[in-house]
Parts: structure tokens; sequence; C-alpha cells
């Protein structure tokens, strides 16, 4: 009995020591210039009642509940959230400096209790236009220091969605990305002309700039039809060092044979959706928020299938990049 108790002590002392060893703080600043003079941007960051037009976290979970102070743009005012899927927790003005600089505390309850310190910096740069610096700093729970590594990467993806949201809201013309959770779906099996590519994210892009029109080209050469929208289907991704195994594709009738493109089917299956409006330049950001959304909402993705990126229109037909609609699904249970 007692080398049960001892080996019980063991383990449970182990992990403790080890996050005993672990730096827990980390640290946040992202930037982004903003086509506005500095009192608009300041104003509008201030009244926490226009938080929801622009919130990277909010946009997961439209019907949060919020509740404000009665002075919700003024020092001490403060805004508060708690959903099912983004938690719960409250945001306050602690200190105005001039229109230079806004300082917050954001308490967080739900899903983990932590405290952080939110600042923002306004920084003229010229004639109506503004330097907008978004920085948080703070440390992770003790049984969650193990986290503090990761936390900037993972809030830089928020702040970054978050700010060009902002400029969207502040510039009439600006490019900003726009997020729906759609929710599961079933896709069908599908037959398509494909081009495979391997390699790096650069590299992709330009594989992907001369592939679909080539793909396209090759469809109205052979009188073909395609049978949907042309979508790129990753096989492997590697984030670290940001490697890509994928095939461009076209959707096509059952039937079609080619000798000069590779003929391939695609399985069917179930997929969670999400829909980003906007430029292809934001696809980065929406790839991590689909992910984040699954994770948010306790959805379990299945890495071992392939994921898929379709381009439900023609960006050359469209007056403005914020016109542009992709749809990502992700396999999932």
């Amino acid at each position: 009995m007692t080398t049960v108790i001892i080996v019980i002590a063991v383990l449970i002392a182990v992990p403790l020591i080890y996050l005993a060893t672990l730096d827990g703080n980390f640290a946040v600043r992202r930037s982004l210039e903003i086509a506005v003079d500095q009192k608009t941007v300041f104003d509008k960051i201030r009244d926490f009642r226009s938080w929801s037009d622009w919130s990277p976290w909010l946009m997961h979970e439209p019907d949060t509940t919020l509740d404000f102070s009665d002075t919700p743009d003024r020092e001490g005012g403060w805004y508060s959230w708690d959903g099912s899927i983004v938690g719960a927790g409250k945001l306050t003005h602690e200190k105005f400096n001039g229109e230079e600089k806004i300082e917050q505390r954001i308490e967080f309850l739900r899903p983990f209790k932590s405290v952080s310190r939110v600042w923002w910096e306004f920084e003229p740069k010229g004639e109506d236009k503004t330097m907008v610096h978004w920085n948080m700093a703070g440390s992770m729970p003790f049984l969650f220091r193990f986290m503090a590594k990761k936390m900037p990467a993972y809030i830089s993806k928020d702040y970054d969605t978050g700010l060009y949201m902002l400029r969207g809201e502040l510039e009439a013309d600006a490019e900003v990305p726009r997020m729906s959770f759609d929710g599961p779906v079933e896709l069908p099996e599908q037959t398509a002309l494909t081009l495979h590519f391997e390699g790096h994210l650069e590299a992709m892009k330009k594989a992907m700039t001369e592939g679909f029109p080539r793909l396209g080209h090759y469809v109205d050469e052979q009188g073909l039809t395609a049978t949907g929208c042309p979508f790129t289907i990753y096989h492997k991704v590697d984030l670290k060092t940001m490697h890509f195994d994928c095939d461009m594709a076209i959707p096509v009738a059952p039937e079609t044979t080619s000798t000069e493109l590779e003929v391939k089917r695609f399985s069917g299956g179930r997929y969670y959706k999400t829909t980003l409006r906007g430029s292809y330049e934001f696809l980065e950001l929406a790839w991590y928020q689909a992910y984040a959304h699954l994770q948010m909402s306790k959805i379990k993705p299945l890495h071992k299938q392939a994921s898929r990126e379709m381009y439900e229109n023609d960006p050359d037909t469209v007056s403005h990049s914020n016109e542009i609609v992709t749809s990502i699904y992700i396999p999932i249970k």
C-alpha cells in the first residue's frame, strides 16, 4: 500500500515540478496602419459598444450575451461577455492618456481564469493616417503554463484579424476579411481534373496562379463542363515549415478521361464549412479562425483526411476584393 501511495505521489509531483520550471509569462504586439486620423480611431476603440462590429472573438458567436457599464467609452467603463463558445470575461478601461494610449484590464472567467494587461497606442503617420498598436501582456495560470509559449502565436492571429476588421469599419474602401462559421455539411464524392503540387507556400501561390487558368483552358478546349467550383484539396500540410501537398482541381463528370491531366476521384463525407468573404490574402487567417472555431466548439477535426478550399466566384468578375467568396471545408467526425 505504501508503494502505491509513493508511486501516485511521484506521478503527481513530476508534472507539477515541470510546470514550476516553466515561464508562464507572454507578450503580444500587433500593428496596422489605418487611413484615419488619431481621434477617429481612438474614439472607435474606446467605445465598447462598437466592439461587436470588429471583434475577432465575437464573430465566432454573434449572439453572445454582452453587458455594458453606464459609460463604456470612459475611464472605468467596461463590457462583459458570456457565451457558450467564446467563454466569459470582462474588459475594463483603466486609463486614457490623451488620444495616444488606452490602458485596459482583461479578466477571463471561462474557460479558465486569468488576468492580463491590454493597451492600445495610436501613432499619427502624416495627414489622416494612424499606426494602431494592439498589445497584451500577462501570465498563464500555473496548470496552463505549458501553453505560454504558444499564446503569442494564437493571440497574434486574432489581433491581426481584429485590426483588419477594425480598418474595414473605419476605411470605406479597405480590404477586410469577413468570416462566417456555417456548420457541418455533407460533401458528395467528386471527380476532378487535377494538377498536383508539393512545395512551400510562395511556390504554391505561383503554381496556383498558373495552374487554375491551365485547368480552365483545358476544360474549354476539350468542350467539357465543369460540374462545380474549382477547389484545392490539401492532403498534407506542415505549418512549421509551410510545406504543402495538394491538388488544384476542377470538378467534371464522372466519365471524364484525359491524356494530358490526371483525373482523380475524391471521396465525400462530413465537413465543417467556414466562409471567407474577402481577398485571398486573408486565407491564412481564415484557416486559423476555422480551426479555432472547431476548438472552441469542441468539434474534433479529422487531421488524416484532406481539407478543401473552394473558390465560389471568379475574382476577375467582382468589383472589389471584398466580394471574393471562398469556402473552407475541414473534415470532422
